[in-house]
């Protein structure tokens, strides 16, 4: 930190979110590398994670906060869900603690931009996509006019300084550690993150607008490093939330051999967030397994071949069929994930991806509502062809894909077909998950069929919500019955 610094006191907040995002008891990766940031560049920092408490409880415990911390920049990352209420909870702090700067960041701020300034006069800077360095920067004291991703008041009105060069070397930029945050309210899978970007074309996909199509990645070995960091300290079970975690297979190859090298055994890894059909084969998922793999998602999006050409998927039924057999072959516990109403789907489509979705002894099949994100492809298709039911500044602010609400129809598939579709693959999505914990617990015979069903009860979900009851129960009892990876 240099001596004409900027902010010299940091507090980092995620923000609490209504519905199913409350209580997220997941490590806030984002605000991780933030973290590390700051602090390899010497800045004083301290964290508040709105969202391990209950919604209703964040203004009142971000106001505490600030009062006690007293910091002079509050960096604050946002999603769209919910927007109007945290614009709202920002101009009120401001009000209160008019002499706090405040910077916001994350997917929300990196879509729409100034039309974030426009709606929220509370914020005075917004970080673009990467924000390590930009925030560093801003911290630092740099003349505001040269920081690059970074946008800011002049004269009320907002200014954005134009893209900044994405990091091509992420190995630049330190893992998370969590110093400073409460590891104790969250599950011990630990996230990892291994590359940034994407360059598929997917029309419904948002993350081009908010992390880029410019496809970067970290060395094997310094992913290693990191599972070495928290192997350490009894770490066993990690996420690869990458989008493309596979696109580079020989980074795979490298990173499960460094795996066997270090002589880490008894882990398991999961890839919740997806990995493209086509960039997976028999030696890959061998590969994959043997090294302590255990879960794969696959983005399928629909069954019929002409719906992904409408969407830009660049990759056939066939193809993503294969996959899925060979996956569930090997023994993965495979997730798939589906998109009701797509462009061109009709009734007969959706069938056939439902059928897709039961064809297979699959962990789960889940089916999300369609949303129409700013900034995609699929946003402007609906707005040119006035498809939108309810307009966008209403159900952006409430969207849920869990939710049976469709917010577009089409001549290909109304409302009424949305939402009777969306209901018939809730139910296969809820016999997959009987089926997959039955098969789960079959060993333990009767006490295991027992077993299942109260895993699944509505009393077992909010009884074993919170993180530590998870930690404290549940994982020493999956540990017991299940045992080790490999």
């Amino acid at each position: 930190m240099s001596a004409g610094a900027r902010y010299k006191k940091i507090l980092l907040v995620r923000l609490a979110y209504y519905g199913f995002l409350g209580n997220v008891d997941i490590f806030p990766v984002g605000l991780g590398f933030l973290a590390q940031s700051l602090r390899k560049h010497g800045f004083e920092y301290d964290v508040l994670d709105l969202g391990l408490f209950r919604p209703e409880q964040e203004e009142e415990l971000l106001q505490e906060k600030l009062k006690e911390y007293a910091p002079d920049l509050l960096a604050i990352t946002m999603m769209t869900l919910g927007y109007k209420h945290h614009y709202a909870l920002l101009d009120r702090v401001k009000a209160r603690f008019p002499d706090i700067d405040i910077v916001l960041g994350g997917a929300h701020l990196s879509t729409l931009r100034l039309d974030v300034f426009a709606e929220c006069g509370g914020i005075d800077y917004g970080v673009v996509m990467d924000g390590e360095q930009t925030l560093a920067e801003l911290c630092e004291g740099a003349d505001l006019s040269r920081i690059k991703g970074l946008i800011y008041r002049h004269n009320s009105l907002p200014v954005f300084n134009g893209e900044r060069t994405f990091t091509s070397d992420l190995d630049s930029i330190p893992f998370p550690k969590y110093d400073l945050f409460p590891l104790e309210n969250y599950t011990k899978e630990i996230p990892l993150f291994t590359s940034r970007g994407c360059p598929y074309l997917c029309t419904f996909c948002p993350v081009a607008s908010a992390v880029g199509r410019n496809f970067r990645t970290r060395s094997p070995e310094h992913i290693i490093e990191e599972v070495g960091y928290w192997y350490d300290k009894g770490a066993r079970t990690f996420s690869i939330w990458d989008d493309n975690f596979t696109m580079k297979p020989e980074r795979v190859y490298r990173f499960c051999e460094l795996i066997v090298e270090r002589g880490y055994t008894g882990i398991t890894f999961s890839v919740p967030n997806g990995v493209r059909a086509d960039k997976v084969n028999v030696k890959l998922l061998k590969t994959l397994w043997s090294v302590g793999f255990r879960q794969l998602s696959f983005g399928v999006e629909s069954g019929a071949d002409h719906v992904l050409s409408s969407i830009k998927k660049g990759e056939s039924v066939e193809v993503i069929e294969n996959s899925i057999k060979l996956a569930c072959e090997l023994g993965f516990e495979v997730y798939l994930y589906f998109i009701v109403g797509l462009p061109g789907e009709t009734w007969k489509d959706f069938e056939a991806s439902l059928a897709l979705a039961g064809r297979y002894p699959v962990a789960e099949s889940r089916f999300y509502n369609l949303v129409p994100f700013p900034a995609t492809e699929l946003f402007a298709w609906a707005t040119s062809n006035n498809f939108f039911i309810t307009p966008p500044e209403e159900f952006l602010n409430r969207a849920s894909h869990f939710e049976n609400e469709p917010y577009v129809e089409t001549p290909d598939m109304c409302a009424a077909e949305r939402r009777k579709a969306f209901d018939l693959a809730l139910e296969l999505t809820v016999k997959q998950r009987k089926l997959w914990r039955k098969k789960q617990f079959s060993r333990f015979g009767t006490l295991g069929s027992v077993m299942a069903v109260v895993s699944l009860s509505p009393f077992y979900s909010k009884m074993f919500k919170p993180a530590w009851m998870r930690r404290l129960v549940i994982e020493p009892v999956k540990g017991l019955f299940f045992g080790a990876a490999r």
